[in-house]
C-alpha cells in the first residue's frame, strides 16, 4: 500500500467505524420498542383486545400481488391526464375492473385504496399533485406543471 492512500483509508476506517456504531444502537433501540411491544400487547389483552387485530400505522410493509412496481403511480397519472381531478375510489374501482376483480369485494378494495392514498400522498409531497377538501369527497388534480413519468417511483 502506498503512503498516498493513508487519509483516504484513515477517513474510510473512521466511516465504516460510525457507521457500524449507528447500526448497533438502532439495534439496541429496536430491541427496546420490541420490548414495549410486548408489555403493551399484554395490558391489551387484559382489556380482551387482540394485539393483532390492531393495524400498524405507517407504509403498507408488503407490496400488493395486484399491482407491479409502479404500476399505481402510473395508473394515478393517467386517470389525472384523463380526467384532470380524480379520486381515490376512482383509481381503485377502474384498477378493480381492468383486472378482473370485483368491485363489491369491501375488504379488497379497502385495502386497494388504502395504496392508491398512499401513492397520492407521496405524489402531493413530490409537488406533482395537489389535494383539493377534505374526508371521503376528496379529489387530488394535477399542479401547474404537467404530469411526467417517474421511472424511479417507488409505486
Amino acid at each position: 500500500m502506498s503512503d498516498g492512500n493513508t487519509y483516504v483509508i484513515s477517513g474510510l476506517k473512521e466511516q465504516r467505524s460510525r457507521v457500524a456504531g449507528r447500526i448497533v444502537d438502532l439495534h439496541r433501540e429496536a430491541d427496546k420498542l420490541q420490548a414495549d411491544l410486548v408489555h403493551i400487547d399484554g395490558v391489551l389483552r387484559l382489556y380482551d383486545v387482540e394485539p393483532a387485530e390492531i393495524p400498524t400505522k405507517g407504509r403498507m410493509p408488503v407490496r400488493s400481488a395486484y399491482f407491479g412496481r409502479n404500476e399505481i403511480s402510473r395508473r394515478c397519472r393517467d386517470m389525472l391526464r384523463e380526467r384532470g381531478a380524480i379520486r381515490a375510489d376512482d383509481v381503485t374501482v377502474q384498477a378493480m375492473r381492468d383486472k378482473g376483480l370485483d368491485p363489491e369485494n369491501r375488504k379488497l378494495r379497502a385495502d386497494l385504496t388504502r395504496r392508491i392514498l398512499v401513492t397520492l400522498h407521496d405524489m402531493v409531497k413530490a409537488g406533482q399533485i395537489e389535494k383539493v377538501g377534505h374526508g371521503r369527497g376528496v379529489r387530488w388534480q394535477a399542479t401547474a406543471t404537467p404530469l411526467e413519468y417517474d421511472a424511479d417511483s417507488s409505486r
